[in-house]
């Protein structure tokens, strides 16, 4: 597959999003991850799809080693220079920082509020782990019944199981995968509707937004929320978002009217998001109240691109210097 260039787009726009939420408090705007997990589960099975054609070793390795390559060196330096602000308090639970971040919020372990968005890589992480073998093993035909499954399976999840609190629902993997599996399977569409896509995606990306919207706008009428922990909320909620984020790949994918999304700034922003996602709470939270809402977002955003442009260029795009275009285009949160 191609690298398309709006999904960078399309990254950015999930970024910002997630900046705004924790900069303004603004509600609904995490969706921006949700948009991320689809964006990924897209991308790593075009990529895994690509690869079968390798033998089991090369297939395996070389994803393992890429993934490794991308995600770690950005990862451990921002914990390095996080520590620097917020102490090594963080680090008597170290083994949680493997894999495992998304159980800080739940099992309230303690952690700087810097490392609050850390949940998501771990779920990413997770998915890593199983997805290759899916992909390797299974006939698209039984892989996209897989990808419906865990779509349908997911939501059944969030309506069964309940907790004390919201954060186990928001943050484990079970409960979020339908997020990858819509990517996975908007993926296979892609490979083999791309011209259905390119003809109806706009409309039916446009449907599936206001749809989401208008669900959650309805939701909030009746005081459900994420932080309700209802069981209809968690059942509810994360479709609409799903159903969101959704509208927003189909249209990018479309190609229809995308030339906001191909607007170098923007993309630029995309290629450098997983840094800023990795350390834009930790700025905001040194930047604290110091400034009126409009000046923390322009100072935090200034200083979060800065620094992720600094971490890119000096460092990142050293370590992706033998990567593969396509692999260097999928997004790690």
């Amino acid at each position: 597959m191609k690298r398309i260039v709006q999904l960078d787009g399309v990254r950015a726009l999930a970024i910002l999003a997630v900046f705004l939420h924790h900069a303004l408090k603004l509600k609904m705007m995490w969706m921006g991850v949700d948009l991320f997990f689809i964006l990924s589960g897209f991308l790593i099975t075009g990529v895994l799809l690509n690869a079968r054609r390798k033998t089991l070793g090369q297939y395996f390795s070389r994803f393992y080693e890429r993934r490794a390559r991308r995600i770690l060196g950005p990862y451990i330096l921002t914990l390095l220079v996080m520590s620097l602000f917020f102490g090594l308090a963080w680090a008597r639970h170290w083994y949680v920082y493997i894999l495992l971040t998304n159980l800080l919020l739940p099992l309230h372990i303690p952690h700087p509020v810097a490392f609050d968005p850390l949940w998501s890589l771990a779920v990413e992480e997770q998915f890593y782990l199983v997805w290759p073998f899916a992909v390797y093993f299974l006939s698209e035909k039984y892989l996209g019944r897989l990808a419906a499954l865990l779509v349908v399976l997911a939501p059944v999840l969030r309506g069964v199981f309940h907790f004390h609190e919201h954060w186990a629902i928001y943050t484990l993997t079970p409960f979020r995968m339908d997020l990858l599996a819509t990517g996975a399977l908007l993926c296979l569409a892609y490979r083999h509707r791309r011209a259905a896509i390119e003809r109806w995606g706009t409309r039916l990306g446009l449907i599936l937004l206001l749809t989401g919207l208008a669900g959650l706008w309805i939701l909030s009428r009746f005081g459900i929320s994420t932080y309700g922990n209802t069981r209809v909320g968690n059942v509810l909620i994360y479709e609409c978002a799903l159903f969101s984020c959704l509208g927003v790949m189909l249209w990018a994918l479309s190609g229809w009217k995308v030339a906001l999304l191909r607007w170098r700034p923007l993309t630029y922003i995309g290629q450098i998001s997983y840094t800023m996602y990795l350390v834009h709470l930790g700025v905001l939270t040194l930047i604290g109240t110091r400034f009126s809402p409009a000046l923390t977002v322009v100072a935090g955003l200034t200083v979060t691109i800065a620094y992720a442009s600094v971490s890119w260029y000096l460092f990142e795009k050293k370590l992706l210097s033998h990567s593969s275009p396509v692999t260097q285009a999928v997004p790690v949160h």
